[in-house]
């Protein structure tokens, strides 16, 4: 008859028909209880065990039991935050160890970029730039000694010319007075001229003006005389043709000298163009050499710039990724920390609900309230 009444006692409400046997303290504490599944339960088995054995003990002990289960799970629980906690945290100083190192890298390559490689880039505009200047009046300055030293020659050319041509006029018109002086006596004051004679030596010493007139201003006095001797002379008088040839020798000599100073000066001219090709030669290596010598240095700065923006950008893309990372991670255990925060409360909460039914299944009231519920319950099934 007990067993049956034990496999058919179901407690399914604690109020209702035994509320008169329950004080309004007890009762409040019973509504507490039962207001979780885990209370409700120990209640339940509470009054199954009353009715098996008449007493809690056993269900005391098997509470007790069961909340040493409960901090277990508690316990393990914890243990296995902690891990988690601590991979977490070995994650976040990882993931911030190689942002702040992605940082810093973007920080120094920007600096060395915008510090150095860039303003010095700037320089090397600036110096090629006036060194293709140098280089464009370097060769200008080369046209223009090229230009001179052509223009000296060719006026070289022309004076030479014109002083041989002068000279070998004067030789000529010598050669013929010179014959008629030695024409006749010796001693004779005057001479017989021709005027086949007479014709050859005006020819000739017209031809020896018309030279001398295009030599400037320091033959006038030489062409002035020459004009004197040669209007009215009929080449009769012994002395005047002395004279003539006088002339004619010291005017000769005199172009023989500028002729010969013309050479010395076309040699000195030629050493001097000599002197200024070599110079100009000499800049013209020196600033090859020194635009050969930047411009390599600025393709290099070039790609030295490029790699240093592409290791900035792969920095870049590299930090971007370990902020997500380290995004994620933080959520992802923002998460885990709310399950565990939750587990921990509802397990807590489980421990503290354990405790209070402890609590309350051995004071006399709840015993009288068990007592007063199996009696009613016996009385009814007798009827």
């Amino acid at each position: 008859m007990l067993l049956y009444l034990v496999s058919a006692t179901t407690v399914t409400n604690n109020q209702g028909v035994m509320d008169s046997y329950v004080n309004p303290g007890l009762q409040s504490q019973i509504d507490e209880l039962t207001q979780s599944k885990i209370g409700h339960m120990v209640i339940d088995l509470a009054e199954v065990t009353m009715r098996v054995t008449g007493a809690v003990d056993s269900l005391v002990e098997g509470v007790k039991a069961f909340g040493r289960q409960i901090e277990e799970r508690l316990k393990l629980e914890n243990t296995q935050w902690e891990v988690v906690e601590s991979e977490h945290n070995a994650k976040v100083i990882s993931l911030s160890s190689q942002a702040n190192q992605a940082e810093f890298d973007i920080n120094r390559e920007k600096k060395v970029l915008n510090s150095e490689l860039i303003p010095r880039l700037h320089e090397l505009d600036d110096i090629l730039l006036g060194l293709k200047a140098k280089q464009t009046d370097n060769a200008q300055s080369f046209k223009e000694a090229e230009a001179a030293r052509n223009t000296q020659h060719d006026s070289f050319v022309l004076t030479t010319t014109e002083f041989t041509d002068a000279l070998r006029n004067i030789d000529e018109a010598l050669d013929l007075l010179t014959d008629l002086f030695k024409s006749g006596e010796v001693r004779a004051a005057f001479i017989e001229v021709t005027d086949e004679q007479k014709h050859k030596v005006n020819k000739a010493l017209r031809q020896v003006k018309a030279n001398t007139e295009n030599f400037g201003h320091q033959y006038s006095s030489f062409i002035q005389a020459l004009t004197n001797l040669t209007e009215g002379f009929n080449f009769k008088d012994r002395q005047v043709l002395k004279e003539m040839c006088d002339f004619l020798n010291s005017l000769r000599l005199n172009i023989f000298d500028a002729l010969t100073k013309a050479y010395k000066d076309e040699d000195s001219q030629k050493q001097q163009d000599e002197l200024r090709r070599q110079q100009l030669t000499a800049e013209k290596a020196v600033f090859d050499q020194q635009y050969a010598d930047f411009y390599q240095e600025r393709e290099d700065k070039t790609v030295r710039i490029s790699d240093v923006e592409t290791m900035i950008s792969t920095r870049e893309a590299d930090l971007k990724a370990y902020q997500d990372r380290l995004r994620t991670e933080n959520n992802n255990y923002s998460a885990n920390l709310k399950i565990h925060d939750d587990i921990v409360s509802s397990v807590q909460q489980e421990l503290a609900v354990l405790a209070k039914a402890l609590q309350v299944v051995q004071t006399p009231p709840f015993l009288d309230f068990l007592n007063g519920r199996i009696a009613k319950a016996e009385k009814i099934n007798l009827i």
